[in-house]
This record gives structure tokens, C-alpha cells and sequence, in this order.
């Protein structure tokens, strides 16, 4: 795995990470608003760790959604965006969204009691 800013352990007990490449080279190039707050990386992190949702992507990702309180401009869902393979995973990007409803109508893997 290229250098990693965290490693997580995912709903799923697999160990997904988010590297370098991705944070600085897609999701701060993409989603600048992730560098507003140096919260924002933990607040990935716990999203894949401490999910309130997993939906099932179109393409075999899973999509992790946790409630954030500190999103710009307004409380909204975080959502990470990762793959799993055999034991491992990694972050594909990240985003904040205040639709989520329309993510929670594809399939939920796995909910929060």
C-alpha cells in the first residue's frame, strides 16, 4: 500500500486506509472545503471506523455515512467512499452530503442500532 495518512478498521474488520495520493492529490483537489479544518481527516477516519450507515456502491464500493456536526456551511453527512479486497481496503473519496436519503435507497449493508 502507497503511504498512508491513517489505516481504519472498517464495519467489516478490514483494515482500509486512506493514502497520501488521494487526501492531498484527489479528495483536497476535489472537495476543497476538507481543508478547512484539521478535523475533517479524523472525521474520514471515524466515518469508515464508526459508520451511522454502509450502502453498496454501484460498482462493488461501499459508501460510509456518519453524521457531521462541524460540515461546512451546516450539520450534514460525511460520506467515504471505499473498496474492500480480500483483508484490505482503501478510500476512493470523500464528501459532504445533506441529501443522503437518496444514497440510503440503494442497498444498506450495515446501520447503526
Amino acid at each position: 500500500m502507497a503511504k498512508a495518512v491513517f489505516e481504519a478498521l472498517s464495519i467489516s474488520g478490514k483494515r482500509v486506509g486512506l493514502t497520501r495520493n488521494v487526501w492531498y492529490d484527489k479528495i483536497l483537489v476535489d472537495h476543497p472545503e476538507f481543508g478547512e479544518r484539521d478535523t475533517y481527516l479524523e472525521d474520514v477516519r471515524k466515518a469508515v471506523q464508526q459508520p451511522d450507515y454502509v450502502v453498496k456502491g454501484w460498482a462493488g464500493e461501499l459508501l460510509a455515512l456518519r453524521w457531521c456536526a462541524t460540515a461546512p456551511k451546516r450539520p450534514k453527512y460525511l460520506c467515504v467512499v471505499y473498496r474492500e479486497l480480500n483483508d484490505e481496503g482503501f478510500v476512493i473519496t470523500a464528501f459532504f452530503i445533506s441529501r443522503y436519503q437518496k444514497l440510503l435507497r440503494r442497498e444498506i449493508v450495515w446501520q447503526r442500532k
